[in-house]
């Protein structure tokens, strides 16, 4: 990275050409409370993943449980995780577009969560304000260097973008920001409930009561990414409290373009681990046609 105090050996954007996503992974975690898993797909139709996610714990190093990038594992320096960090990103471009696209994000929040967001255990109101605003920030940086990265790697023609939805677990708090039509779901009680907002077209018809809650054509028109020619972000930003027993779910739209919301909740429902329930949601995506790229992260707490 060129921001100074951000550029480390283990993460900057000259990596980016050696980062390919695997076409598919899983991967199970269970310490600390959590157990978590993650999952990609290029699924049914489509010949390249332009999905990324990462999963990680935050210290005072980023120690990189699973990710769809072949990023390095970095140790940590203190003892225990201070937080966990989860993001999905879904690119969009094309060939060359959508993979750097969604790979320059998820890196570059990476970094910034590392080496910018206040360092709180247990956070107050005004600590909470912060690190919302941070994330809020952090995604703004992303889409100042996507657009750099566009134009160095000679793509900037493609307009690449991405969704992005991220999560920072430090119990019992979840912190949330977001742009775009990847999810976030929370499954508590035997109840399903999405989190984030779909920012499309669509979305923002049902808001203003011009249509109802049926699909529509307008679904898949995006109006609020990272980047895609867009001159800015605006971040979507929320906090809740988990409580024990809860389960969350990051998803792109490859997964709920063919999974409705009750299938989700069933899988969430009978599936015995984090990492069961990733392989059955993607298989779920699969049967009903697999035509985008799937990603998946299940957090069970």
């Amino acid at each position: 990275m060129s921001d100074g105090e951000w550029d480390t050996p283990e993460f900057n954007d000259e990596t980016l050409p050696v980062l390919r996503p695997r076409s598919a992974d899983r991967a199970r975690r269970q310490e600390h409370g959590i157990d978590l898993a993650g999952a990609t797909d290029v699924g049914c139709l489509r010949d390249h993943n332009e999905d990324t996610y990462l999963i990680a714990d935050l210290g005072r190093w980023l120690d990189v449980l699973d990710s769809s990038l072949q990023v390095p594992k970095v140790q940590r320096r203190i003892p225990g995780p201070k937080g966990t960090l989860m993001m999905v990103a879904d690119g969009m471009g094309g060939h060359g577009g959508g993979e750097v696209a969604s790979a320059v994000a998820v890196d570059m929040i990476a970094q910034f969560a590392l080496y910018a967001m206040p360092w709180v255990t247990q956070p107050d109101e005004d600590e909470e304000k912060e690190l919302l605003e941070k994330l809020g920030e952090a995604m703004s940086r992303c889409q100042q260097r996507l657009e750099t990265v566009a134009v160095r790697k000679r793509i900037d023609q493609l307009q690449p973008g991405t969704t992005l939805t991220v999560t920072y677990a430090l119990w019992p708090k979840l912190y949330v920001t977001h742009a775009g039509d990847s999810r976030l779901y929370l499954f508590r009680d035997d109840e399903l409930t999405q989190i984030t907002t779909d920012h499309t077209v669509g979305q923002a018809l049902r808001a203003s009561g011009a249509i109802g809650n049926e699909p529509s054509r307008f679904d898949h028109i995006l109006v609020n990414v990272v980047g895609g020619g867009g001159e800015s972000v605006r971040a979507e930003a929320h906090s809740l409290r988990l409580q024990a027993g809860d389960r969350i779910l990051i998803c792109s739209d490859g997964l709920t373009g063919h999974v409705s919301d009750a299938g989700i909740a069933h899988e969430l429902r009978t599936a015995r681990t984090a990492a069961g329930a990733c392989e059955a949601l993607i298989e779920g995506a699969k049967a009903g046609g697999g035509s985008d790229n799937i990603t998946v992260i299940v957090a069970s707490f």
